[in-house]
């Protein structure tokens, strides 16, 4: 995946824009990584909880009238849409930042831009930077269901151009703003920091097809089987084999194998291959695995996220809270700050930053951690 080379554009029958990925679906690969391991799943999804938290929480007293206040309680409430507020806008763009590098929020204004209409969180899958001007600026987005191959066909993807988001530009009725992660190294797109883990976490997927297999196969080992049967047509190799692995393989194989032969010479040959030691390869390559994706993550306890370490019960409630802080303080709130940075400047247009919108958490102590220790609950 090139993602620094020179952009090439892609074409729509509304203007051209630049492409993301060699393929323009780089999102989407992203989004393949979520579903094929568990672990960066699981990381992902508790990374964004971490920064929208339980709920959020504003000041109306720079409202001077009841009506101004009840307009405002609408508005956080339904701003995405019918019970649809700005916590659900926090909460879909903490997940798009974490899994995807970036951010877009769509901004609708009424005429005079007195007031805002509709703030929600876009899937960042489906926005494109359109053609930079003569000055290298991104002017426009260009907005649509899926980009890349096949695009064109998809039912229901026209797409639609609209400009990048100007606090002041008065005329601008509506408008996106993207908001890429800073250490993408990417001019025009977000990429998650994660992505130097790519190969590990195909990996774990692969390690999860491993176990599948072993299981769906009685953890039975791998043989070469060796037939007598020169005389047989291709037909009836292909029956034998297929007779065969019924019986000796899958959860509900037989134990054991039962043959009738006229000579001693003619029975079947059977040969397990050497897998010496091919479980403990295995679990060394896959704690490994497990290590890179935290790694990648700037996770420095695994237990903090569900992650299990061998030979670790998972650290005592002054480890727990300690990591709990350090992570909060280093990755949780320097990310939550841009989120709610990007909401500040869309509300600012009509006055609203003033509410001082902030994320309402819950409090990690060793009191509330008490029932999750581990060496508490080993010990009792």
């Amino acid at each position: 995946i090139d993602l620094n080379s020179r952009y090439r554009l892609g074409h729509t029958n509304i203007g051209d824009y630049i492409k993301f990925g060699i393929n323009d679906d780089f999102p989407v690969v992203l989004e393949r990584m979520l579903r094929q391991s568990p672990v960066h799943s699981g990381i992902l999804t508790k990374k964004a909880k971490m920064i929208a938290g339980n709920d959020i929480t504003y000041d109306d007293s720079f409202l001077s009238t009841n009506k101004a206040k009840q307009e405002l309680k609408v508005f956080l409430k339904n701003c995405a849409g019918a019970n649809k507020g700005m916590y659900d806008v926090l909460l879909h763009a903490a997940f798009q930042y974490e899994s995807k590098g970036a951010y877009a929020i769509y901004i609708r204004w009424n005429t005079g831009r007195t007031k805002i209409l509709e703030v929600k969180s876009l899937d960042v899958k489906g926005v494109r930077a359109a053609e930079p001007n003569e000055k290298g600026d991104v002017t426009h987005y260009i907005v649509r269901r899926t980009f890349g191959y096949g695009a064109n066909s998809v039912q229901h993807n026209e797409p639609k151009k609209i400009k990048a988001f100007d606090k002041f530009d008065k005329n601008q009725k509506e408008a996106i703003l993207y908001v890429a992660n800073p250490y993408s190294g990417n001019p025009y797109y977000g990429v998650p920091n994660y992505i130097s883990a790519f190969h590990y976490i195909e990996s774990d997927f692969s390690f999860g097809k491993h176990i599948k297999n072993s299981a769906e196969n009685g953890f039975t080992p791998k043989v070469l089987a060796t037939f007598i049967g020169r005389n047989m047509s291709n037909e009836q190799k292909a029956k034998e084999y297929e007779n065969f692995k019924s019986s000796f393989t899958g959860p509900e194989a037989d134990n054991f194998i039962v043959s009738w032969v006229k000579k001693e010479e003619d029975a079947p040959k059977f040969t397990p291959l050497d897998v010496a030691n091919l479980d403990k390869t295995i679990d060394v390559l896959s704690r490994l695995n497990d290590a890179k994706i935290l790694t990648a993550h700037n996770i420095t306890s695994p237990t903090l996220f569900g992650v299990m370490v061998s030979g670790k019960l998972g650290g005592t409630g002054n480890e727990l809270v300690t990591a709990y802080q350090i992570f909060r303080a280093t990755e949780t709130l320097p990310n939550r700050e841009l989120i709610l940075n990007g909401l500040d400047r869309v509300l600012s247009t009509v006055g609203y930053d003033k509410m001082n919108l902030e994320v309402i958490e819950e409090d990690i102590n060793l009191e509330s951690i008490k029932g999750a220790n581990t060496t508490d609950i080993a010990n009792g």
